[in-house]
């Protein structure tokens, strides 16, 4: 067994997530345009990812991720002390979808059974597309948050406001009735 990298001072050296994790923190606590930007580069594409995927609608997405940007720069101090950055972000982003639910996507968020519009932007199959969309929406918004948010259970607890178990167990169910619907691929 190789020993594990240690810092000049025999410290052993964080984990790649924990420095990415670090350094997220260090730029969301500048005040620097700059550092916001290389945030911003950093973060959105992941939040748009799951936005677009929530609310069915790119348009929407943008404003979503857009908004969410702008809270988490008016309230960049609790943000630079959060833990996991990456997973306050995505809560963020979830209390803004929220916000816009009557305007964008109250449907999506009450109807378990909504039929998801053709996407012109996902290169999914038509057929996993109507799986996702039949997912009770607790079960579709875990499984996107944790597969585009890239997202640990505890962290994906974090952001759906529930005990890291709960988390796991509502993306465990959405990957089970994909398999079902899908004709149990593994």
């Amino acid at each position: 067994m190789a020993p594990s990298p240690s810092s000049f001072d025999g410290s052993p050296e964080p984990s790649p997530a924990a420095a990415d994790q670090a350094q997220l923190r260090r730029l969301a606590a500048s005040q620097d345009e700059q550092a916001w930007a290389e945030l911003y580069q950093r973060l959105a594409p992941a939040l748009f990812a799951v936005a677009r995927r929530l609310t069915r609608a790119a348009g929407d997405a943008e404003d979503a991720v857009q908004q969410t940007f702008l809270q988490l720069f008016r309230a960049r101090a609790a943000f630079a002390r959060a833990e996991a950055p990456r997973a306050y972000a995505l809560r963020a982003l979830r209390h803004t979808l929220a916000r816009q639910a009557p305007r964008v996507s109250a449907s999506l968020m009450e109807d378990d059974a909504v039929a998801a519009a053709p996407s012109d932007e996902l290169e999914r199959a038509p057929e996993l597309e109507r799986a996702l969309a039949a997912l009770p929406f607790e079960q579709r918004e875990a499984l996107e948050l944790k597969l585009g948010g890239e997202l640990t259970f505890v962290e994906l607890g974090e952001v759906l406001g529930v005990p890291a178990d709960t988390a796991a167990s509502r993306y465990r169910r959405a990957l089970e009735k994909l398999r079902e619907r899908l004709g149990g691929a593994r």
